[in-house]
């Protein structure tokens, strides 16, 4: 099983200030970006008009990491201090959701459930028994 590992930073509308600050002080580029405006019409239903230019999901080149930034866009726990979590990109569903599975099945709490989305085959995001929050996914539906 291989996967890639990376920082996921969880903001309060204030993911695209990050961004610009980090390319301009650490040289970051960004590889990806996605606003809540870019999701299929079915996926902004409820969304209200003033948090669409909000970030659904960035990507940036930071040193030798993959940083991940996005909005509070589905009512998910953001807290000073606890809003830093790892993204975890698998190859194949199959394995992101036996992780998954497994983390639940030793204690991890569930903040959403391992479901297919529109980006994605699968992604599901759990807290583990030490406090730690994993974003579980598979690579990007082209």
């Amino acid at each position: 099983m291989t996967f890639d590992v990376s920082p996921y930073v969880l903001m309060t509308s204030q993911a695209e200030e990050a961004r610009t600050f980090y390319e301009d002080i650490f040289g970051a580029e960004t590889r990806y970006i996605q606003r809540i405006s870019d999701r299929p019409e079915s996926a902004k239903i409820g969304i209200e008009q003033d948090r669409l230019n909000r970030i659904d999901q960035a990507v940036l080149s930071l040193g030798n990491i993959t940083l991940m930034l996005a909005d509070d866009t589905e009512g998910l726990p953001v807290t000073p201090g606890s809003h830093i979590s790892l993204c975890l990109t698998f190859e194949m569903v199959e394995e992101a959701r036996a992780i998954y599975d497994k983390l639940v099945s030793r204690g991890a709490e569930i903040l959403k459930p391992f479901t297919p989305e529109f980006y994605t085959e699968g992604y599901g995001f759990v807290r583990d028994p030490f406090g730690v929050s994993f974003h579980l996914f598979t690579k990007r539906i082209e």
